[in-house]
């Protein structure tokens, strides 16, 4: 593709600050409070819809706005879960899983925005292919530093599932961009910004907990904007 220079920097560094967000994410997520720490990490599709409608020029007619900000709204109350605490780990402030998942945040909203940024010039495959190119050097330096080999105590199907995710991951990445290069980024990142909702009902259907009021209002509030999304 005929990127200028700027656009290949941008590409490179992608790898990296894609590599932090997950870093910081799931360091978040072992911190907690769960409780706040999820729906703000639920929240960067919101960031997404604003940079594009900023800075890309995307246009969303009254109906659409309404539905991404029903959309985004709603995924963050049925994210929420007030029943969840994960105390912090010792010598853990009570905020450093907080302030990580806010870091998280932004970082996966700058992230995602570059994507559908470059995604016109580039196509959707290129971005996704060269980030994980530089991210992987950065994952081993990392790997090697701590020199900790966690796979080695976990079994065959827990590796199956390992790799599942990863592929999972990567076609979800490839369906956003895909998506954002024929449609509006605007439309693709609050649609994508669904996502919590898969964990939400899997915990239903497979861990048997139990739905709150807030979050049941959440989901119907989620769907309600899809539809406008579609109009």
């Amino acid at each position: 593709p005929e990127l200028s220079g700027g656009q290949w920097v941008a590409v490179a560094a992608l790898g990296p600050v894609g590599t932090g967000a997950y870093l910081a994410f799931y360091r978040a997520l072992q911190l907690g409070p769960l409780a706040i720490v999820s729906p703000i990490a639920s929240a960067n599709g919101a960031v997404v819809v604003v940079l594009a409608v900023i800075l890309l020029g995307d246009s969303l007619s009254r109906t659409q706005a309404l539905g991404a900000a029903v959309v985004l709204c709603c995924v963050v109350l049925a994210a929420v879960d007030v029943g969840e605490r994960v105390p912090p780990g010792p010598g853990d402030g009570d905020g450093d899983g907080v302030r990580l998942a806010v870091l998280a945040t932004v970082m996966f909203a700058g992230y995602l925005f570059a994507l559908v940024a470059l995604a016109e010039p580039a196509g959707w495959l290129l971005p996704i292919l060269l980030t994980r190119m530089t991210g992987l050097p950065l994952l081993a330096a990392i790997v090697a530093r701590r020199r900790e080999r966690p796979w080695r105590l976990l079994g065959p199907g827990a590796l199956a599932l390992a790799c599942a995710v990863g592929w999972l991951e990567s076609a979800g990445f490839l369906l956003f961009n895909r998506g954002a290069e024929i449609g509006q980024a605007a439309l693709t990142s609050a649609a994508a910004a669904t996502y919590p909702l898969v964990p939400v009902a899997c915990g239903l259907l497979l861990l048997h907990e139990r739905l709150r009021a807030y979050q049941a209002v959440g989901i119907a509030g989620v769907l309600a904007g899809m539809t406008l999304l579609a109009l």
